[in-house]
């Protein structure tokens, strides 16, 4: 009986110990892949947000560079690309003690369409600047008439009251290789106008006038006293340059100006993924 008590025993004793140990062996499993996954998600985050901080940092660069660069009055290309040298170099610099790799490449400056971010497939419907007391600067220069739509599917700019209303619009369109110009209130057409020429057309809106010769855009007329947003309506449709100053209905100043894109492709990588983005930047920006 004694030897069958300790059989018992010493069985009872392994299956305690083999119940133990598949315990914490699946305890020490649930941990490490808990870990793996935490590392794994961490890394995903860290990787986005990595992302998100070059975005911003090279649009404020490239504003930066183009502002340089056209501070004698004219644009100096080499001045241009020595401003973003240096910062690719520093930012590629601080990637680096970090193990992780960052390159950029950029395109040569190319014409802006008139969309959310300069590009032909950009937002083609969007806000230019809300809340503006006063436009004291509205000037639009169109390089070539042939880069604008016909009058179907015309580029629309329009100045929209807070509460909604239509104050002025202002329909931008090609006909027969010249610049047409159709300015509207929110009841009818107020006049039209075609360009002299089809190259380097300038409207000058609150100047009310197109390169050089009078036309009322009635655009102080039918804002003033309003607080309103300019909106871009089919953006799309041509390309050029535009700049809008003056002051929001808070009192501060603002200038928007879009005078070119420049296409910057950014590669982020680390020893185990790779993350690559074609970014349009829009230059020289705007601030308010």
């Amino acid at each position: 009986m004694r030897a069958d008590d300790d059989s018992a025993q010493l069985l009872l004793i392994a299956g305690f110990a083999i119940g133990v140990g598949i315990v914490v062996f699946t305890v020490m499993l649930n941990n490490v892949i808990y870990a793996s996954n935490m590392a794994s998600d961490s890394s995903t985050e860290t990787s986005s947000y990595e992302m998100g901080n070059v975005l911003a940092l090279t649009s404020q660069a490239y504003e930066d560079a183009y502002t340089s660069a056209i501070s004698s009055g004219t644009f100096d290309n080499n001045a241009f690309q020595a401003y973003l040298s240096s910062y690719q170099s520093e930012v590629s610099k601080s990637f680096a003690l970090s193990g992780t790799s960052l390159e950029i490449e950029n395109s040569s400056l190319i014409n802006a369409h008139f969309s959310k971010n300069g590009m032909v497939d950009g937002v083609a419907n969007w806000t230019l600047i809300r809340n503006v007391n006063l436009t004291n600067s509205f000037v639009i220069e169109i390089p070539d008439a042939s880069t604008l739509d016909d009058v179907s599917s015309c580029l629309r700019i329009e100045a929209v009251e807070t509460g909604g209303n239509l104050l002025w619009a202002m329909d931008v369109y090609d006909s027969e290789g010249n610049v047409n110009v159709s300015v509207m209130d929110s009841n009818s057409t107020l006049g039209t106008v075609s360009s002299s020429g089809y190259l380097n057309v300038f409207l000058n809106v609150t100047g009310n006038s197109i390169d050089g010769s009078d036309f009322n855009f009635h655009f102080n007329d039918l804002t003033s006293s309003h607080e309103y947003q300019i909106n871009v309506i089919n953006g799309a449709a041509g390309e050029g340059t535009l700049t809008v100053s003056g002051n929001l209905a808070d009192s501060q100043p603002f200038t928007i100006a879009r005078h070119s894109v420049v296409l910057a492709n950014i590669t982020i990588a680390s020893a185990d993924k790779e993350m690559f983005v074609s970014y349009p930047v829009p230059v020289p920006g705007g601030s308010a």
